[in-house]
């Protein structure tokens, strides 16, 4: 939609009527459109802003209560679009440090830090979290370690090119390390059989 300029006789917008304050009443995430309430008006459903909308796309639609700012071209509410979000006591700032991070309503939190060169993301008990990369996944930490805590389950081979070093017991095939036995053992240069 291309905003059509004033024609000359017409007298000048007041200032005020084109961005104001307002507050998201409703949401509709199908129509991606959201109604706000600006003084004593109620908005027909109006879209919002994103960060992309083209090739690339972002979708984060506002809140309902989220403190929003509504630009009207010329002054008209018909053609308003919610454009940004400003924060207030029911939804305060998020930090309150250069640390940059996105919140979620369930505690979720994706941050880093650019002083301490640290990225986070922080999942709340019992979240879940999927890669999925049919051309392969790489991970390189140079010199430093790559630390797992949790159990690990592997779909597949695993090839390693160096030491393998375990505190606890391995098993391959059903054989235990620790514990299996050889049979056709005999004494002298003979060499035992395989694993029991």
């Amino acid at each position: 939609m291309f905003i059509q300029p004033r024609p000359e006789d017409e007298d000048p917008v007041d200032p005020r009527a084109i961005l104001r304050e307002g507050t998201v009443l409703a949401v509709d995430l199908d129509a991606g459109t959201v109604e706000v309430e600006t003084g004593e008006v109620h908005s027909a459903p109006i879209r919002f802003s994103t960060g992309r909308a083209g090739d690339t796309r972002i979708w984060s639609p506002p809140s309902v209560g989220e403190q929003v700012l509504l630009l009207c071209p010329e002054g008209d509410l018909e053609r308003a679009i919610c454009i940004g979000a400003i924060p207030q006591d029911s939804f305060p700032p998020a930090g309150n440090s250069l640390t940059e991070l996105i919140l979620f309503a369930d505690g979720a939190q994706l941050s880093y830090d650019p002083e301490g060169h640290h990225l986070e993301l922080a999942l709340p008990d019992n979240a879940t979290l999927a890669i999925r990369s049919t051309g392969g996944v790489s991970i390189d930490v140079g010199s430093a370690e790559l630390a797992i805590t949790g159990n690990v389950t592997i779909d597949g081979d695993l090839e390693i090119t160096g030491a393998i070093r375990a505190d606890g017991d391995v098993t391959g095939a059903g054989v235990s390390l620790e514990d299996h036995l050889h049979g056709e053992v005999a004494s002298g240069q003979s060499q035992s059989g395989p694993p029991a």
